[in-house]
C-alpha cells in the first residue's frame, strides 16, 4: 500500500481511510475498469462496437493485466462479483458480436472466438507503441474483426510434435512440478514447502537442486526460451510451431504470461531479450510477407496473434480441444493478415 500510496501523492493511513486491504483497492481498481469498458460497449451501435472496444483496450490497458493475473489473488468473497460482472458486461457482448458477424459458426466455437477477440484487442497491455492511438485503434478493430472471421478446417487438424525429450531425472520431475503449481496458483502463492510436498520432499531438500524459488522461476523461463521455434523460419512456420508448442506445452506458457514479472532483474533481462528477438523474427517475417506495413503495426499484429495463442491454451476449457491446434493456427493466420493497407489516393 505503501507504493500505492506514493504513487499517488498520499500517505498510507489517507490510503486505508477509502481501502482496508491491498484486496479492498485491488477490486476497487478492476471495478472501474469495468465501469469504463461496460459503459463505453452498452452504448455502442454494432456498427462501431469493435472500434469502441479497441479504444477503451488502448485506454484501460491495465484491466486485463489486473483480471488475468492480479484478480485470482483475490479471496472468493471479492472475485465472484468481478467475474460475474465481466461475464456479464464483457464477455457476452462479445458472444453476441461474434454471432452476428458469424452466424453460420456452430455454437460451440461461438465462446472460442470470442474469446479469440477479446485477446486481441487486450495485446496492447504488454507492449509500448509509438503509433497514436486512432491508428493503433484503427488495427487492433481491425485484427478482431479478422478473428471473428478466422475459418479452420476440423478435420485437417494435424497431431502437434511430440515434446521435446527430457531425462527423467529428479530435476526435470520438480522443474515440471513447479511449473505445475505455478500455472494452477501463481508464483507469489507457492512455497518451496509446496513443491517438496507434491514430490515427497522437506523443503530444505529442495536446495540441493535450486538455491531459491526464483531460481526456479529462472528454470522455467529458459526453459520456454528453449523451446521456442527458430527464427529464421518462414511466417507460416513460426505460427505453426509456436501454436503447436503452446498447445503442448500450456502450463508452461501459464508461467510465461502471468509471472515474468516476478524473475530476478537480471535473469529477466537476459530472457526477455531472447522473447524479444522471437518477436522480432515475427515481425520480420510479417514484413516478408507483407511489405506495405509499418513497423509499428507489424508489432500490433505480431503482439495480437501471439495474444490469441496465450489466452486460449489458458482459459477455460478451449486447452481440451481436440482441434484447438487448427483453430489456433486459422485465428493467428486471420489476425497476422487483417487488412491494414489504405487504398491508393
Amino acid at each position: 500500500m505503501a507504493d500505492v500510496a506514493t504513487a499517488v501523492g498520499l500517505t498510507a493511513p489517507a490510503i486505508y481511510r477509502h481501502y482496508r486491504s491491498k484486496d479492498d483497492l485491488l477490486a476497487a481498481a478492476i471495478g472501474g475498469g469495468l465501469d469504463l469498458v461496460g459503459e463505453a460497449l452498452a452504448g455502442a451501435s454494432e456498427s462501431d462496437f469493435l472500434p469502441i472496444a479497441a479504444r477503451v483496450a488502448i485506454e484501460r490497458r491495465d484491466l486485463w493485466i489486473l483480471l488475468q493475473r492480479e484478480m485470482r489473488h483475490l479471496g472468493p468473497d471479492r472475485r465472484q462479483p468481478l467475474e460475474e460482472r465481466f461475464e456479464t458486461e464483457i464477455a457476452r457482448p462479445f458472444r453476441a458480436l461474434v454471432r452476428r458477424e458469424r452466424p453460420d459458426l456452430p455454437a460451440q466455437d461461438v465462446g472460442l472466438v470470442a474469446t479469440a477477440v477479446l485477446a486481441t484487442l487486450a495485446s496492447p497491455s504488454v507492449y509500448r507503441t509509438r503509433m497514436s492511438a486512432r491508428e493503433q485503434q484503427r488495427v487492433l478493430a481491425a485484427a478482431a474483426q479478422a478473428a471473428c472471421h478466422a475459418r479452420w478446417d476440423l478435420m485437417g487438424d494435424r497431431v502437434a510434435p511430440a515434446a521435446p525429450t527430457r531425462a527423467a531425472d529428479r530435476v526435470t520431475e520438480l522443474l515440471d512440478t513447479a511449473i505445475r503449481l505455478f500455472a494452477a496458483r501463481g508464483y507469489q502463492a507457492v512455497s518451496l514447502d509446496d513443491i517438496g510436498a507434491e514430490l515427497g520432499l522437506a523443503g530444505p531438500s529442495l536446495y540441493h537442486y535450486y538455491a531459491t524459488k526464483s531460481d526456479i522461476l529462472v528454470a522455467a523461463f529458459a526453459r520456454a526460451a528453449e523451446w521456442l521455434p527458430a527464427q529464421d523460419l518462414s511466417l507460416d512456420e513460426l505460427v505453426t510451431a509456436y501454436t503447436d508448442l503452446a498447445v503442448r506445452e500450456r502450463r508452461l506458457f501459464a508461467v510465461y504470461v502471468w509471472d515474468a514479472v516476478n524473475l530476478p532483474p537480471e535473469a529477466g533481462r537476459r530472457i526477455r531479450s531472447r522473447l524479444d528477438a522471437d518477436i522480432q523474427a515475427w515481425g520480420n517475417a510479417l514484413g516478408d510477407v507483407r511489405p506495405g506495413l509499418t513497423a509499428s503495426q507489424r508489432l500490433a499484429l505480431v503482439h495480437a496473434a501471439r495474444a490469441v495463442v496465450h489466452d486460449m491454451v489458458r482459459i477455460g476449457s478451449w486447452h481440451d480441444r481436440a482441434a484447438l491446434a487448427a483453430a489456433l493456427r486459422a485465428l493467428v493466420t486471420a489476425v497476422l493478415t487483417a487488412p491494414l493497407e489504405r487504398p491508393a489516393s
